[in-house]
């Protein structure tokens, strides 16, 4: 959603369409079908794939996935805030996927603190707001018992990083 309201309040309609066509069409509509498919087949527990052994699965194809779509920013000339920004959030997953070998680090920790670093590069308060967000989200993750305390700092310190990476480039 927050790439979405990006796109189509800082691009040319035309843009903002490609954009947004290859983040769902080539991201998100693939992996919900694959997720839902897993988990219908009963080869994922559940559609947020929580299981550390079925993530190592599931990391290779969001990896190729937001690849290609890095790949095709990039072809067809996207502003390169844009393409940093997928870039980023590939090497979050490259680096969700690393450390998964050792520990199932919280991705949904992760990408709610990479996007508090994205948000605050153009609205400093609303990233302050999505940081105390993104504290809820952790602790959410937690109390679900989807992750112990050390996988939730651990996702947390991935998304710091790689957001902080981004805002590094573009701010």
């Amino acid at each position: 959603m927050f790439s979405l309201y990006v796109a189509f309040q800082q691009l040319p309609l035309k843009n903002a369409a490609i954009v947004s066509g290859l983040l769902f069409g080539g991201v998100v509509v693939p992996i919900a079908w694959h997720n839902y498919q897993q988990v219908k087949k009963g080869q994922y527990t559940n559609f947020d794939v929580s299981n550390q052994k079925q993530r190592a699965q599931f990391y290779p194809i969001l990896i190729g996935l937001v690849s290609l779509m890095t790949g095709l920013l990039l072809a067809t000339d996207q502003p390169r805030p844009f393409c940093y920004g997928t870039g980023c959030v590939l090497l979050l997953l490259v680096s969700s996927y690393g450390v998964n070998r050792y520990i199932k680090a919280s991705l949904h920790t992760a990408l709610a603190f990479f996007l508090t670093w994205a948000i605050a590069i153009s609205n400093q308060p609303l990233g302050l707001a999505m940081g105390i967000f993104s504290i809820l989200i952790a602790a959410s993750r937690l109390v679900l018992a989807r992750h112990t305390l050390t996988e939730i700092l651990v996702g947390a310190l991935i998304g710091l990083l790689t957001g902080a990476g981004l805002y590094a480039f573009i701010a």
